[in-house]
């Protein structure tokens, strides 16, 4: 084993701890505490592995944010440790250590890696399917196909953007003359059928809610979208400074390198290209039509770092120090930012639970917020699934009108939430569902404040009673980047 690698983990896994314990959930870990709740083979706009996970984890280790997030937090160091295994397996041990430690660190795995979302078991199983395929190509045994196979549906029920790992082994398969008489041998095609198995509880849940997952990460995604110009330049802004620059400059120029002189390059090279460069170019041509968010990509880059970690190790040695004085830097960063949080006053980075409180003492059958992050982290922060967006009203969105009964609501009493700079408008509307709303009492939440900038959320408090539906009911609610 080697010792740097295993103790980056547990300086990973430390720091992340730590900071679980100073701070609160995000509003999508709080959405998807809530479908943890709620157990299902999947869910309407993701698939369901983190939220099964979400479930193992408070099991194991309670409702806290660290519980939460216990499991997501180890499974972010089994990715690091995976490849290390991958690029150790393909090249040497110098190589699997240094991409390692630089999965480990660099901001884009080190803050999406282990929070309660997507992103971690979709990280987790691309590394894991990569690893296996990486010992099916460098002689080991041919079943190592059949794992990959497994871990690859794994990763489709985690996220939906693994299938362009799928799509990046067929392309290598048919564009590397040396490997394509895979394609004649069953063991890909036993490992295709171990896909589709895996990945079965997704298409079953869809298949049973007339495919709504499926449409809503579709064509959906790209409905109310548009061309902004700033689009161009943001979305390689945000990989600069969530891989650093170094780390991503030379990530992108080793795969563009090799793209460029594919026939003579060394087949190790054009695997790991061909896994992480579909999703890379995918979303570098999304961004002429709608916004990307920057950790979108992060699978494909865990697939690059092996690459761009094996041309530092074999190239001069200014690329080595800029690399390493990289993760350098980064230790220093993640150890100084448990210290900085600590200096944050405690009602600032504890803001919801202050409002969730306030909402407890009125004692409400169910919540009523105005939108499904509000609702979301008022369920979580009074361990309350009857917490609800605005699909009692009328205005359904998320995969709230899927756990929705109306008639077990029926002359139930509520708390209307709304955030301050939408009460006039929201108000009426889900006013409009009780038989009798109370006066509001107006809330000041305090927020985190970065070098005094910032301000504070205001909300609206209202009582409700006599729950008797919406006056009518509008379609679900376009898709959201969250």
């Amino acid at each position: 084993m080697n010792r740097q690698v295993l103790a980056v983990i547990l300086f990973a896994t430390a720091v992340r701890a730590v900071l679980s314990v100073q701070l609160e959930l995000t509003s999508v870990e709080s959405y998807l505490w809530l479908c943890s709740r709620r157990p299902a083979l999947g869910y309407f706009d993701y698939p369901g592995m983190i939220a099964w996970m979400v479930r193992v984890s408070t099991a194991l280790f309670g409702h806290s944010v660290l519980g939460v997030r216990a499991v997501t937090i180890l499974a972010s160091g089994a990715t690091v440790w995976l490849v290390y295994l991958t690029g150790r397996r393909l090249y040497d041990e110098r190589v699997g250590r240094l991409a390692a430690i630089l999965a480990a660190l660099v901001p884009l795995f080190f803050a999406f890696g282990a929070e309660a979302t997507p992103d971690a078991p979709c990280l987790l199983f691309w590394s894991a399917t990569v690893w296996a395929l990486a010992c099916a190509f460098s002689g080991d045994s041919p079943r190592w196909w059949w794992a990959a196979g497994v871990f690859l549906g794994l990763a489709m029920d985690s996220k939906y953007h693994a299938v362009f790992l799928g799509l990046g082994v067929l392309g290598f398969l048919l564009c590397s003359p040396e490997h394509r008489a895979w394609l004649r041998r069953p063991d890909p095609w036993i490992g295709v059928v171990l896909a589709l198995l895996a990945f079965s509880p997704t298409l079953i849940w869809n298949a049973r809610n007339g495919w709504q997952s499926f449409v809503y990460q579709g064509l959906s995604r790209f409905r109310e979208s548009g061309f902004q110009p700033a689009q161009l330049w943001r979305f390689p802004q945000s990989q600069l400074l969530l891989l650093t620059p170094f780390v991503c400059a030379g990530t992108w120029g080793i795969g563009l390198w090799t793209l460029g002189r594919w026939r003579r390059m060394d087949w190790r090279s054009r695997f790991l290209t061909a896994l992480g460069a579909p999703m890379l170019v995918f979303f570098f041509l999304v961004i002429f039509t709608r916004p990307v968010r920057g950790h979108w990509a992060a699978p494909a880059y865990l697939t690059l770092l092996i690459l761009s970690a094996e041309a530092v190790q074999g190239g001069s040695v200014w690329g080595r120090r800029l690399y390493w004085g990289s993760a350098a830097a980064l230790a220093v960063g993640w150890l100084s930012l448990p210290i900085l949080m600590s200096t944050i006053p405690t009602p600032q980075r504890r803001g919801w639970a202050a409002l969730g409180a306030r909402v407890a003492e009125r004692k409400p059958d169910f919540i009523l917020a105005n939108e499904y992050h509000l609702a979301s982290q008022l369920g979580y922060q009074l361990r309350m699934p009857e917490a609800w967006e605005q699909t009692p009203a009328g205005r359904p969105s998320k995969n709230f009108p899927n756990w929705w009964r109306e008639e077990e609501h029926r002359g139930k009493n509520a708390v209307i939430v709304i955030e301050g700079r939408r009460y006039p408008q929201e108000l009426a509307r889900i006013a409009a569902c009780f038989e009798r709303v109370g006066p509001p009492e107006d809330v000041v939440v305090p927020r985190i404040r970065v070098l005094g900038l910032g301000e504070d959320a205001k909300f609206s408090i209202l009582s409700a009673w006599g729950y008797k539906g919406p006056a009518q009911v509008e379609p679900r609610a376009p898709p959201s980047d969250d």
